[in-house]
């Protein structure tokens, strides 16, 4: 008799050993699906961004440059802040003027009738001429970050020159500049609910005039 009861009651021990073990891992499934759904949502009430330190006027153009070019908007406002520092009236040795930096030869190319020192027309020839430059270069690359890296250098050397050295050309002045634009953007313009009080607010900068 008293090993025909422990017979019943070993079952009846592993079935509750069992039911309470599944409970546990159900226990923390449903909590780690909360803590997923939590952080969601604390995601989005946060307003995750990379632009809270772009020119808000521009904000807006940056996203539609963003979906133009399939560059995250943060490494295009890190592209402007390295060619112009925002400074519409600023233009280099090479003739190249407004925020984007384009010379009167490639406006006429990629500025579609816009006016090379107007902050938004030149943010959209940004996002034309990025999106050519994937396109071409696309076959360089084997990874979304180096084609980006690859489009930047383009868009600084030439796309010719990329496609010659099959990489980023070895021109100091173009690798440096890549670089820049990566540092940027992954820390000043990086995506966060956080953004690093280290940094200013950038302000477009117009040429004073004397009207």
């Amino acid at each position: 008799m008293v090993e025909e009861k422990k017979s019943v009651r070993a079952p009846k021990k592993f079935m509750a050993g069992f039911l309470a073990h599944w409970q546990i891992v159900a226990s923390a499934v449903l909590l780690g699906a909360g803590v997923t759904g939590l952080a969601a949502t604390y995601e989005d009430y946060c307003g995750m961004t990379d632009l809270a330190y772009a020119p808000a006027e521009v904000r807006d153009e940056l996203q539609r440059a963003s979906e133009e070019s399939g560059v995250r908007t943060g490494v295009l406002a890190s592209q402007l802040e390295t060619e112009s520092h925002w400074r519409v009236g600023v233009a280099s040795h090479a003739g190249a003027q407004g925020l984007a930096q384009f010379t009167p030869e490639t406006w006429e190319m990629w500025g579609q009738g816009g006016k090379i020192t107007d902050p938004e027309d030149s943010i959209k020839a940004q996002g034309h001429y990025l999106a050519y430059l994937r396109e071409r270069l696309a076959p360089l690359a084997d990874s979304e970050d180096e084609l980006v890296d690859l489009m930047l250098a383009g868009y600084n050397a030439g796309p010719g020159a990329v496609e010659h050295y099959k990489g980023i050309p070895p021109y100091g002045e173009t690798q440096e500049y890549v670089k820049k634009i990566d540092a940027l953007a992954s820390s000043k313009y990086k995506v966060t609910c956080d953004p690093d009080p280290q940094f200013s607010q950038a302000q477009i900068s117009y040429p004073v005039t004397n009207d």
